[in-house]
C-alpha cells in the first residue's frame, strides 16, 4: 500500500510531535512513581517509628518511672506497714492509667488490691466484679518474679474487657524487701486506653493503617472478636506472619517497606517495628493505590496533557502537511497537463516564499519555455529537429553528410493573381489554407516539410520507398487541390508539382549563430526546376524517381506517362521527364498515350 505524500508528511509530523511527548510522559510517569513510592516509603518508616517511640516513651514515662518510685519506698525499711499502705492509695490516685497496685506475697492467702475508684465504678456500673478484673493472679506475679529477678520491671500479659472496652496490661515488679520473711511482688493493671488514643489519633490513619499484634499475633485495640469472644488473630496475613517470624528470631526493629497482597487481594506497601516496653509489633500499612494516588493524579494529567498535545500535534501536522503537500501537488497537476500537452497551464495556486515557492515560479517558467521551444518547432523540419536531437553536447555544427532522397516541390498557380485582387488578410488565410492541408498529406505519405517559400512547398522523403511515398504524395495533392477548388469556387487554384531523387548533401548552412538545416545538391535543383515547367494540375517526375518508385513497389496504383525531354537551366542535354496522374486517367488518354503510360524499363 503506497501512502500519499500529504499522509507522509502527517505521519511524520505526528510522529515528530508525539514520540517526545510520549517519551518524555513515561519518563515523568516512572520518576513520579518512584518519588511517591520513596515518599510512602519513607512516610510509612517514619510513622512506625513514631508510635513505637511514642508507647515506648508513655511507658517508661508516665508509668514505669512512678511504679518504680513507688517500689522504692514500699522496699525502704524506714516506713512501716500503714505508711506504706498510704503510699500506695496516694500514688494510684496520682495516676490516672493505672487503675490498680497489687503487693502479693510468698505463700500469701490474698494478695493486697488497692483499686482507682473512678475505675471500679465504671466496672461495677458494667456489673463486674471490680476484683475479678483488677486482681492479677498471684501465682502469675510470684512465676514472673522468680524467672527473671534482676529484671526491674516485666509486663506479664495484656487482656481485654469487652463490656467496658478496656485493655489493661498487668506489670510486674520484684520487690527487694520481705514481708514477713517472704517473698513480695509488686505488680499493677495499667489501662492502655492513652496508647489506643494515640494510635486511634495519628494522622497516618487518614490515608492508612496502624495496627498492633502481640506475641500471638492478635491485634490489639479492636473489639473485633472471634467465636470463642477472644481477639482474632492476623496470621494469615503476609506482613503478619514476617513481624512474628521477625520477632523471634530477634531481627532488627524496623524491616524495610514490602510490597504484598492482602488475602482479599489488595495491593498493599507495609512496615513493621518492635516496642522495647511490651512484646508487640507495631504495623503501618497504606493501600498501594492510595500511597500512589497523587502519581496516579500526575499520570491521568500527563495523559490528559500528552493526548491534548497530540492533538494540536495532529492538527499542526495536518496544517503542517497541507501547506507542504497542497503546492507540490499543484506542481505536479501542472506537470501532467503538460505531459498532455497543455503548455498553457501555470502555477497559480502557490504563493509561499520560501523553497517550495521558488520552484513553483521556475515551473512556471520552464513551461513558458517550453511551449516557446514547441511553438518553435512548427518553424524548422523534422529533419532538423533530428540533428539537434542527435547531435552532441557542444550542438549542430555546420555541414553535412551524404544520403539518398527523394524531393518534392509543389507551387500553387495563379497565386499572385489572386492576392492581387484580395485584401492581405484573406489572401493569408487561403495560403494557409491550402499550405496546411498540402503539409498534412507530405506527413501522411512520411515525408518532411524541409521548408514553406512563399506559395510554394519543399518536402524531402527518405527510406527504401521514399520516390513512391513522393509519387502518392504528389497524386493526393492533385486530387485534393482539385476537390478544393470545386469546393470553393471563388478560390480557384491548383498546384503544379516536380520530383526528382538521388544523392544530396544534407545537413546545416549558414552561420553560427544563425543556421538552416536542408538538402542541398543537384536532385533538389531539378526537382525544383521541375516544379516551375509544370502547368497547373501537372506532376512531372524525373526516370530516377519512376524507376525507384516501380521497383520498390511493382503494385503502385499510379501510371506515368513519358513526356518530350525538357531543357533545363543548368542543365547541358534535355532531361526525360514523365508526367504522374492516378491508374483512372488511363481511361481518358489515348491510344499512343497509353502505350507510353506503363512504368519504364529500366
Amino acid at each position: 500500500m503506497s501512502l500519499s505524500l500529504r499522509r507522509k508528511l502527517l505521519l511524520f509530523s505526528v510522529l515528530i510531535a508525539a514520540l517526545p511527548l510520549l517519551f518524555a510522559g513515561q519518563s515523568l510517569i516512572r520518576i513520579a512513581r518512584d518519588e511517591m513510592k520513596s515518599a510512602a516509603n519513607e512516610r510509612l518508616v517514619t510513622t512506625v517509628g513514631e508510635v513505637t517511640g511514642q508507647i515506648d516513651d508513655i511507658y517508661e514515662r508516665a508509668w514505669l518511672a512512678p511504679l518504680l518510685l513507688i517500689r522504692s519506698a514500699i522496699d525502704s525499711d524506714k516506713i512501716n506497714i500503714g505508711e506504706k499502705v498510704a503510699i500506695l492509695t496516694h500514688g494510684i490516685a496520682q495516676l490516672p492509667d493505672i487503675v490498680a497496685l497489687q503487693i502479693t506475697l510468698d505463700g500469701g492467702r490474698l494478695p493486697l488490691v488497692i483499686s482507682q475508684d473512678r475505675f471500679s465504678t465504671r466496672l461495677t456500673e458494667a456489673g463486674i466484679q471490680p476484683l475479678n478484673v483488677l486482681r492479677a493472679p498471684p501465682e502469675a506475679m510470684l512465676a514472673s518474679a522468680a524467672a527473671d529477678e534482676e529484671a526491674a520491671a516485666r509486663i506479664t500479659a495484656v487482656i481485654y474487657e469487652p463490656k467496658t472496652e478496656t485493655w489493661l496490661a498487668t506489670v510486674a515488679l520484684p520487690l527487694e524487701s520481705r514481708f514477713s520473711g517472704a517473698r513480695a511482688v509488686l505488680s499493677a493493671r495499667i489501662d492502655l486506653g492513652r496508647i489506643r488514643s494515640f494510635i486511634m489519633s495519628q494522622p497516618f490513619r487518614q490515608v492508612g493503617m496502624i495496627t498492633t499484634i502481640d506475641a500471638e499475633g492478635r491485634k490489639l485495640f479492636d473489639t473485633e472478636l472471634d467465636e470463642s469472644g477472644r481477639v482474632k488473630q492476623l496470621g494469615r496475613r503476609d506482613i503478619v506472619g514476617e513481624a512474628l517470624a521477625a520477632r523471634e528470631g530477634n531481627r532488627a526493629r524496623t524491616i524495610s517497606v514490602d510490597t504484598y497482597l492482602r488475602p482479599d487481594g489488595t495491593p498493599m506497601l507495609g512496615t513493621f517495628a518492635f516496642t522495647r516496653s511490651f512484646d508487640w509489633a507495631v504495623i503501618v500499612e497504606q493501600k498501594e493505590a492510595d500511597a500512589y494516588y497523587a502519581a496516579d493524579v500526575m499520570i491521568d494529567s500527563l495523559f490528559f496533557w500528552v493526548v491534548g498535545g497530540l492533538v494540536v500535534a495532529v492538527l499542526g501536522a495536518a496544517v503542517f502537511s497541507h501547506r507542504i503537500s497542497r503546492p507540490i501537488l499543484a506542481i505536479g497537476e501542472a506537470a501532467n497537463e503538460v505531459a498532455k500537452g497543455n503548455y498553457h497551464v501555470q502555477v497559480r495556486t502557490v504563493r509561499s516564499r520560501d523553497e517550495i515557492g521558488e520552484l513553483a515560479k521556475r515551473i512556471n517558467h520552464m513551461i513558458v519555455q517550453i511551449n516557446e521551444r514547441f511553438e518553435l518547432i512548427k518553424f524548422v523540419s523534422h529533419g532538423t529537429m533530428d540533428a539537434i536531437q542527435h547531435s552532441d553536447e557542444t550542438g549542430v555544427h555546420l555541414g553535412g553528410s551524404r544520403c539518398e532522397v527523394a524531393i518534392l516541390f509543389a507551387d500553387i498557380r495563379g497565386y499572385t493573381a489572386f492576392a492581387e485582387s484580395r485584401d492581405p488578410e484573406t489572401v493569408i488565410e487561403t495560403l494557409n489554407f491550402y499550405l496546411a492541408a498540402l503539409a498534412d498529406l507530405v506527413t501522411a505519405h512520411n515525408g518532411d516539410i524541409d521548408k514553406f517559400v512563399g506559395d510554394q512547398i519543399m518536402a524531402v522523403f527518405q527510406g527504401p520507398v521514399m520516390a513512391a511515398d513522393a509519387l502518392r504524395c504528389a497524386v493526393a495533392m492533385q486530387a485534393h487541390m482539385a476537390d478544393l477548388s470545386t469546393a470553393n469556387p471563388d478560390r480557384n487554384l491548383s498546384i503544379g508539382i516536380g520530383i526528382d531523387m538521388g544523392e544530396v548533401v544534407m545537413g546545416a548552412i549558414g552561420a553560427r549563430d544563425r543556421m538552416d538545416f536542408t538538402v542541398l545538391g543537384d536532385r533538389v535543383n531539378v526537382a525544383a526546376r521541375l516544379c516551375s515547367a509544370a502547368k497547373p494540375r501537372q506532376t512531372l517526375a524525373t526516370a530516377a524517381a519512376v524507376e525507384a518508385a516501380t521497383t520498390s513497389q511493382p503494385d503502385l496504383p499510379l501510371l506515368s506517362r513519358a513526356l518530350d525531354p525538357i531543357a533545363l537551366k543548368g542543365k547541358s542535354a534535355p532531361l526525360r521527364v514523365y508526367d504522374i496522374h492516378p491508374a483512372s486517367r488511363v481511361a481518358a488518354w489515348g491510344e499512343d498515350d497509353a502505350r507510353t503510360a506503363a512504368p519504364p524499363a529500366g
